[in-house]
């Protein structure tokens, strides 16, 4: 009988003083007295229980070696060397014995050739499937709970800070020793990052040209590490790049917020625990502002300038409006906004197409940039209706606080809330996992009260100071007014539609089957970065409306109507009445009237008659030829009279006697244009 050994070993496990030389030593010993040779010995040091048998270096080799039939019998120290989880262990245990080989543990009893022995395997593997659970659990209570005293568990240390103190008592400091070469140290580079992005606005490219042409280190050539590019490890450049900028920007360590476990490629709670700051709150929020509106108002790559990128917002989707131009066969180049939920819909594929309707730019731009204009070079009409929109929102300050205060009564009972919940977790009646939850959720409604209610003092600050506010407005407006007197470049317009301009917003409307867009533009007279801004909206329709007729005059007027609740193009109509494109056209602009012959099928098409009621025989005649789509001519042949006569009748000089009376009331019975057309009037 043949048999190998097989060890194996995790690095979790090597921590716990098992080593891989134990094992195999004590499979030595076992067939020593058992009076056993070993064909071979597989050992996976370093390897984790949870990877399956085949995946391994030596476990694949078993499997190789077992299929030639060069052992039937494998030797493991505890069954849980196969595996860490009872589905692997089983696997493993079959596939080896479809091969053979028969597993054998050298300090548990177990033989799989019984029902007993099989249920005692499926036990044992259980046991080693939960032993490692047990493990993993300790091990990340332990690591969670040092990184909550505060302790650096290891990583890239930030840009800034320099680690004091090994293992449980290492820490972060600050960096404030000179960099070689250089007059500066990293906290200070840190601070200028910042003042940078936050002061003057800067955008990420700018600010790593800064710190390139000053020669300043970035992390990888300061700690000399290296990166994997194919194979090999290699240094990199040694430069700063935009995205590095933006880590460290984005960085809450820097305000003073460590983040441990946010990295994590296994599911664990983010610690936050404080660490000396380099920037204060304030600054960094400012600098995470600064980045969004490089995001939305940065040139990039854009080919083509849109003096609105990144305000207009959709009423149906809440997307953003994005310019796209077009060039048309005539050579013109037109642009128009359009949402990007309908622009780019494999982007947003769960929100399906967004249906709303493009916007014309150039319409749209000239509105916005007319009314900034208007405002700057004559401003008491605006300055006149925020004052009456003031004095409005004073009438009812004393509603507002009321509201206000019943707001802080909720807020104080949050307070009560957390002990009443930190209560129930010592009582044993809440999970830690519970606890947490409900911390959570009181967390969130406390920051939705203090968002109403910083909203509602602002407004009640601003009607109990009208006339310092539209003050305040004034002296804004007239601080913006200075470029006009100059030519105005594309940049100064887009930096004062910038400050006046809160938003745009576009709701896509129909009315009779056709879209029209609504446009919504909020104008701010504070400055952008007010608590409680001062914006004034207006809305306007822009672009060329569709008419939709509503008084019904003509049959040109039917046309359109229906056609435009079909959702149909003229061309489509003209198709299905027989007719060219430009006649349809000229119907419905009233330009000229369908001739009678187009009549049954214009009724075919409307599904009712669009003639008025007529009264007398000679308007009654009139009427119903031309539903027939009859001349006068057709109409006098079928009736058995002469043209002439017919003629008279419909002036009602003369009305029919005798046996064409007759004649006429059949002829006015019949329905020979369209028999399964309703007769209803339009």
């Amino acid at each position: 009988m043949a048999l190998a050994i097989y060890a194996r070993v995790s690095t979790e496990e090597q921590r716990e003083r098992q080593s891989i030389r134990t094992q195999i030593e004590f499979g030595e010993r076992y067939c020593e007295l058992h009076n056993l040779v070993a064909y071979r010995i597989y050992s996976d040091d370093g390897v984790s229980g949870t990877v399956p048998l085949e995946k391994r270096p030596e476990g694949a080799q078993i499997l190789r070696d077992a299929r030639l039939g060069r052992f039937d019998q494998l030797l493991v120290y505890k069954l849980d060397r196969l595996g860490r989880e009872t589905r692997l262990i089983l696997n493993a245990v079959a596939e080896l014995e479809k091969l053979g080989v028969r597993v054998r543990s050298m300090t548990e009893e177990f033989d799989t050739g019984t029902a007993s022995g099989r249920l005692m395997l499926t036990m044992l593997s259980g046991f080693a499937s939960h032993e490692r659970e047990v493990i993993r659990e300790r091990s990340v209570a332990g690591t969670n709970r040092v990184a909550e005293a505060g302790a650096w568990l290891g990583g890239i240390v930030p840009f800034g800070y320099r680690k004091v103190g090994e293992k449980g008592d290492a820490h972060l400091v600050i960096s404030e020793d000179p960099i070689p070469g250089l007059a500066m140290s990293e906290a200070e580079v840190i601070r200028e990052v910042f003042r940078m992005a936050s002061v003057e606005r800067k955008s990420c490219r700018v600010i790593a040209d800064r710190l390139n042409q000053l020669r300043i280190p970035c992390a990888y050539v300061r700690d000399d590490r290296l990166f994997v590019l194919g194979k090999r490890k290699q240094r990199t450049s040694g430069v700063w790049r935009p995205g590095r900028i933006r880590g460290l920007i984005t960085n809450k360590t820097y305000m003073g917020v460590h983040e441990w476990g946010k990295r994590s490629v296994k599911e664990r709670p983010v610690i936050s625990r404080p660490v000396a700051a380099i920037v204060t709150e304030e600054v960094w929020q400012k600098a995470q502002e600064n980045l969004t509106a490089h995001f939305l108002f940065g040139k990039r790559s854009a080919k083509n300038q849109y003096l609105l990128r990144g305000l207009i917002k959709c009423g149906l989707c809440g997307l953003t409006y994005i310019g796209v131009g077009y060039n048309r066969p005539n050579g013109k180049r037109e642009f128009y906004y359009r949402c990007n939920g309908a622009h780019s819909p494999s982007i947003y594929a769960g929100r399906g197409r967004c249906q709303s309707k493009a916007v014309r730019g150039d319409d749209l731009e000239q509105q916005v940039w007319s009314d900034v204009e208007t405002f700057l070079r004559d401003p008491q009409p605006v300055l006149e209706k925020l004052h009456v929109r003031l004095e409005s929102d004073a009438k009812g300050s004393d509603q507002t606080r009321k509201l206000v205060t019943r707001l802080e009564g909720l807020l104080a009972q949050k307070a009560t809330e957390r002990s009443r919940v930190v209560g129930l977790y010592r009582r044993g009646r809440l999970t830690e996992a519970d606890l947490d939850a409900q911390m959570d959720e009181i967390g969130k409604e406390e920051a939705a009260l203090e968002v109403q209610l910083d909203e509602l003092r602002g407004k009640i600050a601003g009607a109990d100071s009208i006339g310092a506010t539209v003050s305040s407005a004034q002296a804004l407006l007239a601080e913006l007014r200075k470029p006009l007197d100059e030519p105005v470049s594309w940049e100064q317009r887009r930096r004062l539609i910038e400050v006046l301009v809160a938003g745009v917003r576009v709701d896509t409307v129909e009315d009779g089957g056709v879209k029209q867009s609504k446009i919504t533009v909020t104008y701010r007279f504070s400055q952008p970065d007010q608590p409680m801004p001062l914006v004034l909206p207006q809305s306007y329709i822009t672009g060329s409306v569709i008419r939709i007729p509503t008084q019904l005059d003509s049959v040109g007027d039917h046309i359109r109507k229906r056609r435009l609740g079909l959702k149909m193009l003229q061309k489509d109509v003209a198709e299905k009445l027989g007719v060219c494109e430009p006649s349809v056209y000229n119907w419905e602009r009233n330009a000229s009237s369908p001739e009678i012959r187009y009549m049954p099928a214009i009724i075919d098409f409307l599904g009712y008659d669009p003639l008025p009621e007529a009264k007398g025989w000679g308007g009654r005649l009139v009427r119903h030829r031309t539903t027939l789509g009859l001349t006068q001519k057709q109409a006098a042949r079928r009736l058995g009279v002469d043209q002439g006569t017919l003629a008279r009748w419909e002036r009602g000089e003369r009305k029919p006697w005798g046996v064409f009376l007759s004649q006429v009331e059949r002829f006015l019975d019949q329905d020979g244009a369209c028999p399964a057309v309703s007769r209803r009037v339009g």
